[in-house]
């Protein structure tokens, strides 16, 4: 996978390969490595989305303790 690769390319790729999936024309060898190529992509997604979320809370949470000494 990409070390550069963007969250959202990631996805649109992601989605490409269950519609790939999904249509059942890929031969039993091709869908497996489609399938692998997947869970890549999903746990790199999910990665992303977490880092996100925290940093969020981070955020949020400096704002209400700077938001508390006022």
């Amino acid at each position: 996978m990409n070390k550069k690769m963007t969250f959202e390319s990631a996805l649109e790729r992601l989605n490409e390969i269950v519609e790939q999936l999904e249509s059942g024309e890929k031969p039993l060898d091709e869908s497996l490595k489609l399938f692998e190529e997947g869970s890549a992509l999903a746990s790199f997604c999910y990665k992303k989305l977490s880092a996100a979320e925290q940093k969020i809370k981070t955020v949020t949470e400096q704002e209400e303790k700077k938001d508390g000494q006022d």
